[in-house]
């Protein structure tokens, strides 16, 4: 990413100030974080946070790391207001410069985002027996946002394919939820690490 990308996602949540919202997590993390054993969570690319204020609501500790400072100024606010903070360690980063090597997880996410070799460097904080769920968009011929570009896409089971050496708890594609601005098919994959 770049100075570009930090200024198109603020100036996005300053013109759809709704972005910033409260709106309810991920379904699949609600139904399948009991796969998860421990409680420290990294959500990448964590947007204003709304997986975030759940996963701490549910006594996790979690790492919040987003390049839009005005989501993460949110994210602080909403936390704060729910008094949550103390669970929450929130950085505005260009996650090209991820590095968080010293650190281990029970619970990496990446939700509505697409960065394969983001993927790869979160694989090696998630502890052994650790949870990595990814969902965002896919290819597909349906899809009503046709511009987008196809290296932000994922292609047809290319997520079983990234974490081929995970145990693989569920997989599936889907139609996104229906408070998205576009009808787009996504793709979900809940994989635990076991070497």
């Amino acid at each position: 990413m770049s100075l570009k990308d930090k200024e198109k996602w603020d100036s996005k949540y300053i013109r759809k100030p709704e972005l910033l919202l409260h709106r309810t997590p991920s379904i699949n993390l609600v139904k399948f974080l009991k796969h998860c054993n421990g409680k420290k969570a990294l959500d990448l690319a964590c947007g204003a946070g709304k997986n975030t204020i759940y996963l701490a609501e549910n006594n996790f500790h979690v790492d919040a790391i987003d390049i839009a400072s005005v989501a993460i100024d949110s994210l602080n606010k909403n936390l704060k207001t729910k008094n949550l903070s103390q669970l929450v360690t929130t950085k505005v980063m260009d996650l090209d410069d991820f590095s968080q090597k010293d650190m281990k997880y029970n619970l990496v996410l990446m939700c509505n985002f697409l960065d394969r070799k983001l993927i790869e460097k979160a694989k090696k904080t998630l502890q052994i027996g650790g949870i990595f769920l990814v969902e965002t968009y896919m290819v597909d011929t349906e899809n009503e946002k046709i511009y987008s570009k196809k290296t932000n896409l994922l292609q047809k089971d290319e997520l079983k394919q990234i974490f081929k050496d995970y145990e693989i708890i569920i997989y599936y594609e889907y139609d996104n939820e229906t408070f998205e601005i576009y009808d787009m098919k996504k793709q979900l994959i809940i994989a635990k690490k076991i070497k």
